[in-house]
């Protein structure tokens, strides 16, 4: 389940199947008509066939919303139809979809090996391409930043990450309209399991962990092209080695913003933090990824210990979201676990902590352990792949104590929703509202209400 990106408008009335749901926007409308204009809300439900009933489950399901008009001084959108089947010419399992940041593509990964684009031609969807791009099944695909060209990326149970980058002179439904620009194998032969964007301030991270919990960070060498990349850092978000055979979870997202939330850094937080929420295995880790200056007076983002540990799943937790408002005095991170609840947490940072912890240099160690000779502890940082090539030393190991400082972080689960078979959790893109979507195939939308607690008010899916 992915949610389309949320755009402006105030007190839209929603009418979904005569349930009418009052949702808040919070740009300002005035007397003209919308008539002429669109504004689309999606909610895909596709993943694995757990998730989709049997007959849609080389599917992919889209509610779409459109045909606003003015009414009454506000704005109204009518359904004009309901969902709609984007059929991708295969019977396997649809494992990924994502929307751009303005909702008109689609990127899809499927256990067939193939990526699929979808262009948004008027009220229709339209196949773009699709072609091979992993010796095995796309576990996952991401768009980058709208400002950062049309480029995506996935990975597969090849082992393989790949960034690829639209060729405009190609013509639709050829194969080759997307050029793989960048291709990197899982150092330790374990498979990716995730991967997300961010861009703040016009830069480009990626993070990307391993089934065994092995968290790394990357940035183009050079900004304004993605046909090279380097490791800044890793860590093992794990606290226990992983058997062989065992059922793992390890999912991440970043908080989508150029900057973390303004009471963190009124604590004494970096504006140019990186927030990133990873699941690990029942637990989740919270970290807030610091630049530090290392010898030479180069800036680079360095892990350091989670800032929180949400807790309080008694089984895999599948899915993390982070709310993208940054203005409310806490942050809200959204789980989705195996036990068949939904979580939503607050994170916030008192004011009493300002003055920071320096956060001394972490040498990379290496001890034996079950997994092999090598095999790092976890949570110390790992070699990244630029340090291998340089005589065994790494970026992370260049660092003194001179960087930025730890700020206490609190966390609490303030709400716990029963939803039976829960996949997946993602927030629309003005922060307020949580879509979920499971076993059943229904999305189910909540929103807190003035209590504090959090309802449900509204529930679709395919008939």
């Amino acid at each position: 389940m992915v949610s389309h990106p949320d755009f402006g408008g105030d007190n839209l009335m929603f009418e979904i199947e005569d349930c009418r749901i009052d949702i808040d926007r919070t740009l300002a409308t005035n007397s003209q008509s919308f008539a002429e204009e669109s504004i689309y809300d999606y909610t895909i439900a596709a993943a694995n066939g757990t998730i989709l009933p049997q007959n849609t489950r080389s599917t992919c399901i889209i509610r779409c919303l459109n045909t606003a008009q003015l009414v009454g001084g506000g704005v109204r959108e009518m359904v004009t139809h309901g969902f709609q089947n984007l059929a991708h010419s295969s019977n396997d399992l649809v494992l990924a979809a994502h929307f751009n940041q303005y909702g008109t593509r689609l990127v899809t990964g499927s256990a067939d090996h193939r990526i699929r684009v979808f262009d948004l031609n008027q009220q229709d969807w339209q196949l773009t391409d699709l072609w091979r791009g992993h010796n095995g099944q796309v576990v996952d695909v991401k768009w980058n930043g709208p400002k950062m060209g049309q480029v995506l990326g996935s990975i597969g149970e090849d082992l393989k990450l790949k960034i690829w980058q639209e060729d405009p002179t190609e013509a639709h439904h050829s194969g080759r309209r997307f050029k793989c620009i960048f291709s990197q194998s899982s150092g330790h032969s374990v498979v990716y399991t995730s991967l997300d964007f961010v861009n703040p301030n016009k830069d480009t991270y990626l993070a990307i962990v391993t089934r065994d919990g092995l968290l790394s960070l990357l940035e183009p060498v050079n900004p304004e092209r993605f046909d090279d990349w380097r490791e800044i850092d890793q860590i093992l978000v794990c606290d226990e080695h992983i058997a062989r055979g065992v059922e793992t979870s390890f999912k991440l997202c970043f908080q989508q913003t150029s900057h973390p939330n303004s009471m963190a850094i009124s604590a004494g937080l970096d504006k140019s933090a990186l927030s990133i929420a990873v699941t690990a295995m029942t637990e989740v880790r919270v970290y807030r990824v610091v630049k530090m200056t290392g010898h030479g007076g180069q800036e680079l983002y360095k892990f350091q210990d989670p800032a929180a540990v949400l807790g309080g799943a008694e089984g895999l937790v599948r899915s993390v979201a982070w709310s993208a408002e940054v203005w409310r005095p806490q942050d809200w991170i959204a789980t989705a676990a195996a036990d068949g609840y939904i979580r939503i947490y607050e994170i916030s940072t008192p004011k009493e902590n300002a003055p920071k912890i320096p956060i001394p240099s972490i040498p990379l160690r290496k001890t034996p352990s079950t997994a092999g000779e090598g095999a790092l502890k976890p949570g110390v940082r790992a070699p990244s792949g630029i340090g291998a090539g340089l005589a065994g030393a790494s970026l992370a190991a260049s660092f003194s104590s001179l960087g930025v400082g730890q700020i206490r972080h609190e966390a609490k689960c303030v709400e716990q929703i029963k939803h039976e078979g829960v996949w997946e959790v993602q927030w629309i893109r003005n922060g307020h509202i949580l879509v979920s979507s499971g076993d059943s195939g229904q999305a189910r939308m909540w929103r807190q209400v003035h209590n504090g607690k959090w309802h449900e008010f509204a529930d679709f899916g395919p008939e």
